[in-house]
């Protein structure tokens, strides 16, 4: 293999294009890797053709308005990957517009291979999509042994072996300077989230978590992901600040493993939580619209994948209205208060952490994409 063409579309989605890139060049150091990427892509050696802030979107309803800018990225995408050949396409996550290059490409005469990396989540819903990956997609990648079980029923090409995070995660550790600065204090670290729509919902709720926190004698440190935009890291940074409150630059991990329980915005980060043996308390507030319509949509009884994996509500899950100040503080009172509640709890996550797998999941799948 020469070219390898890679698209993600989110920061976590960047994370993984940043592992694998890695791992594809240390198997072939010549290799040319290039697509739609973030800084974690470009800094393992990818070529951003396009930003992957292209496609930070989230919610049915705020994906509409954006629909024509989107239709004229996928076929200036095709265009250009249907011209440089490459000999495969691997789409990371982002599956309403993945799924639609997919096609197009395709339909544009690409015989390659494509690869999706994160598939839907077709188990939990719009299960229809399932045609789509037989029918566009050589081979599936997904990040989880349930996700793999069911495609593998459903017929689509899938291999897994671990989920990335167990192994990226094995160093992660708390620095001198978060020592220093936060070392003597009882650290619950807030997450209020990557996208604009995550802080634009969840801001002010953690917001007043802190102040519940506080008073508590807790120290609530927020996290500036360091995927964040220019502006938009501006913004958050001077909400935290005028409202009295610490915040943090460096990884979210760190933060996470230097405090004593996390509370934050439904995604990855309860999945890194979890292998950081942290508990947490996982929000997500929405449009009530929006609400309504998944509701009808989705199959799972959990939004959170720590709680899929033990089949218990490990996390405490607070949605739209349940989504408050004083929910979130007493879940994780509750956690912290009462050692019965805290080993149970524990118990549950190293279970769940146990069935991750334990193989370099971005080693693999470099094998799987370079070899086969």
């Amino acid at each position: 293999m020469k070219n390898i063409f890679v698209s993600c579309g989110e920061v976590s989605g960047d994370i993984y294009a940043g592992l694998l890139i890695r791992e594809l060049l240390k198997l072939n150091p010549s290799l040319e890797v290039w697509g739609m990427l973030g800084s974690e892509g470009e800094s393992s050696g990818g070529r951003a053709v396009w930003s992957y802030e292209e496609l930070k979107l989230m919610g049915i309803l705020e994906i509409i308005p954006a629909i024509p800018r989107l239709l004229r990225l996928k076929a200036s995408i095709t265009r250009e990957v249907v011209r440089a050949d490459p000999d495969a396409v691997v789409l990371i996550d982002c599956p309403d517009f993945h799924l639609m290059l997919a096609r197009s490409l395709r339909k544009s005469g690409y015989k390659g291979r494509i690869i999706s990396l994160i598939p839907p989540t077709v188990w939990a819903w719009r299960a229809g999509r399932v045609k789509n990956l037989k029918r566009d997609f050589d081979l599936c990648l997904p990040l989880f042994s349930f996700e793999h079980k069911f495609l593998l029923e459903h017929g689509v090409n899938s291999l897994w072996k671990s989920h990335p995070l167990v192994h990226d995660l094995e160093g992660v550790k708390v620095s001198e300077s978060f020592r220093e600065r936060f070392g003597g204090e009882r650290v619950i670290a807030l997450m209020p989230g990557s996208r604009r729509y995550d802080i634009r919902f969840h801001l002010d709720i953690l917001l007043g978590t802190a102040g519940l926190l506080r008073a508590e004698g807790y120290m609530p440190v927020f996290s500036v992901a360091q995927g964040l935009t220019g502006s938009l890291a501006d913004e958050l940074r001077e909400r935290v600040r005028a409202s009295g409150f610490e915040f943090w630059e460096g990884s979210g991990r760190e933060l996470m493993a230097g405090s004593l329980a996390v509370a934050g915005v439904s995604g990855t980060v309860a999945v890194e939580a979890m292998l950081l043996g942290r508990f947490m308390v996982v929000i997500y507030n929405m449009k009530r619209i929006t609400h309504a319509i998944l509701k009808r949509l989705v199959h799972v009884r959990n939004i959170s994948i720590p709680n899929m994996l033990t089949g218990r509500q490990v996390y405490p899950e607070l949605l739209c209205d349940d989504a408050t100040p004083e929910r979130i503080t007493q879940e994780l009172q509750r956690y912290l208060d009462d050692v019965n509640v805290k080993n149970e709890t524990d118990t549950l996550l190293q279970n769940a952490r146990a069935s991750m797998g334990t193989v370099n999941a971005a080693e693999f799948w470099a094998g799987c994409i370079i070899t086969q």
